[in-house]
């Protein structure tokens, strides 16, 4: 009794699924972007790579000028103390404009993707990296860097308050995380 259920049911299926597939329309227009080529490929990916090299070299210009201090004078504890002070600072100075930079250069790749994807009439925009397979016709890729190009993105050196308090903001969390997993134990 349950295998001729099943057997309709499944017959069913077959003679419905063209009736379906025309009452819902072709299905969701679907594509793929490459999201480590665009952010490695871009121009303002580019720029942004740009702008953190040479701050980062100017830091270590810091660095290095005070580590020559150091070579004159090991015993010069200011200058031990400055070089650490120095080295930690441009650390984290390091690590806020990164992420500056990559949020950034996200939210503009995001506006740019749902624009294109509007314009273009896909409903749906993946991450290559999520689809376990697909047809290289549905990468669109390169048409996304083409209008991600045509974006200006200005990179400026957040300002030194922001980065202290920043600092200051995560240090307070984690005392306060600390502080709540203290209480727990």
């Amino acid at each position: 009794m349950q295998r001729r259920y099943c057997g309709f049911a499944l017959t069913a299926l077959i003679f419905l699924l063209p009736a379906l597939t025309g009452f819902f329309g072709s299905g969701p227009k679907i594509v793929v972007v490459d999201m480590q080529r665009i952010m490695r490929d871009s121009e303002p990916a580019k720029a942004g790579v740009k702008f953190l090299e040479d701050m980062h070299a100017g830091m270590q210009e810091k660095i290095r000028a005070i580590e020559a201090r150091l070579e004159k004078n090991p015993k010069d504890e200011e200058a031990q103390k400055d070089l650490q002070t120095v080295y930690m600072t441009s650390q984290q100075r390091m690590q806020a404009e990164q992420q500056n930079v990559v949020t950034l250069l996200y939210d503009a790749i995001q506006r740019v993707m749902n624009a294109y994807r509007e314009q273009s009439g896909y409903e749906v925009i993946l991450n290559a990296e999520v689809a376990a397979a697909f047809a290289p016709a549905l990468d669109v890729t390169s048409a996304v860097i083409t209008e991600v190009n045509k974006q200006k993105i200005d990179f400026k050196p957040m300002s030194k308050e922001t980065s202290s308090e920043e600092n200051k903001a995560s240090e307070t969390g984690a005392t306060a995380a600390d502080k709540a997993g203290d209480a727990k134990k």
